[in-house]
């Protein structure tokens, strides 16, 4: 299978208890949508070799995931796990993904910029502009009326509408 179409969601931190559980710790920006879903996942092996691992059970336990997996059922079977690599087809949308908007470019009109700080106010997200040959912050809701468009794939937030904010 091609690595590509894996989404990596965390890290194998530990074992947990002795019938061969390991404890996975999320990626930041992972979320868990439906935990039954989750049949299969894939070990990354040190040498990048995917190791696909059928899944027995599985269950949060605060920010992790406590899984057993089907060919597994002792912890010395499991211990040359711990640092690994966890990765999904994500082809039912178990897992969502959240982008860190700290990473974006923003444009607007001819002028990029940069986004330095995002919030949540409880109804939007907004992110704190800077633009080029500026020295002003601002902030922007991520709302129809003052965003054009806003790219994943590309990390790009377009903007419009912004001169009373500035």
């Amino acid at each position: 299978m091609e690595n590509k179409n894996l989404l990596s969601i965390g890290k194998i931190v530990n074992t947990f208890g002795i019938k061969g559980a390991v404890k996975i710790a999320l990626e930041k920006n992972i979320e868990v949508n439906d935990i039954n879903e989750i049949k299969l996942l894939f070990i990354e092996n040190t040498n990048n070799v995917i190791i696909p691992k059928q899944v027995k059970s599985i269950s949060m336990q605060k920010s992790h995931l406590v899984v057993y997996f089907k060919e597994h059922h002792h912890i010395n079977e499991v211990e040359n796990f711990r640092g690994k690599q966890i990765k999904y087809l994500n082809d039912n949308d178990a897992f969502s993904i959240f982008y860190d908007l700290t990473y974006y470019t923003v444009v607007y009109k001819q002028q990029n910029g940069k986004v330095v700080e995002t919030i949540f106010n409880g109804q939007h997200d907004l992110v704190k502009v800077l633009l080029e040959n500026e020295t002003k912050e601002f902030w922007v809701p991520l709302v129809d009326m003052y965003t054009t468009n806003i790219d994943d794939e590309s990390r790009i937030i377009t903007l419009k509408n912004i001169e009373g904010l500035k």
